[in-house]
């Protein structure tokens, strides 16, 4: 028989995931100009004193969102990883289910996020803090991924260059009518080129 405390602590951890989705789904719709625990709450169905029980503020609520949107993205993108011996063609297809992701209505939203803490004092550092754990997110994946480079010490260098070329390609071309197929053909096959030079016996 599961105890009464083992049921609150379920009861807790469903609230909480509920009013994180809710919150994600709204950042993803309206923004964050038009998001707010009221809304939250609403959303996921709870008071807004349960939902405040978790998150005090709707800076904490939408950091803690894009945190845990950012965590599952982490996990579906390495369940599905690409199958395939050759590091570099490896490298390519996460390259490419990148820039999908950042494409997307989540990254968007996290975009969003990110300006609104320019003139947001409440917002700057928990922001700073969520952009250090994605960070490490992106780190720990791409090791699992490719672990023929994880080891090697010029690795970082290039992980880094590759998610902010990534990254950056998909702000400038946010509209989702914009065409983004050349564009992305050239920084591919240049930052395939800077992979290439990590294999053992590459020049």
């Amino acid at each position: 028989m599961t105890s009464p405390r083992r049921q609150q602590s379920d009861r807790t951890a469903a609230t909480r995931t509920s009013v994180l989705e809710a919150t994600v789904e709204l950042l993803i719709e309206r923004g964050y100009a038009g998001t707010s625990t009221r809304l939250a709450a609403e959303r996921a169905g709870v008071s807004l004193g349960a939902l405040q029980h978790h998150f005090r503020t709707k800076a904490e609520l939408s950091v803690e969102a894009m945190r845990y949107v950012t965590q599952r993205l982490a996990e579906e993108f390495v369940a599905a990883a690409p199958e395939s011996d050759d590091v570099i063609d490896r490298f390519g297809s996460i390259l490419d289910r990148l820039l999908v992701v950042f494409r997307g209505p989540t990254f968007a939203a996290a975009v969003e996020i990110q300006l609104a803490s320019r003139t947001d004092d409440e917002l700057q550092q928990p922001v700073r803090d969520l952009h250090d754990d994605v960070e490490e997110i992106i780190f720990e994946s791409a090791t699992s991924l490719l672990p023929e480079f994880a080891r090697l010490p010029e690795f970082p260098a290039v992980l880094q260059t590759s998610v902010s070329a990534v990254r950056g390609l998909a702000i400038t071309t946010m509209d989702p009518i914009t065409a983004v197929e050349e564009q992305w053909t050239l920084v591919r096959g240049q930052l395939l080129e800077i992979a290439g030079k990590l294999e053992p016996g590459a020049p």
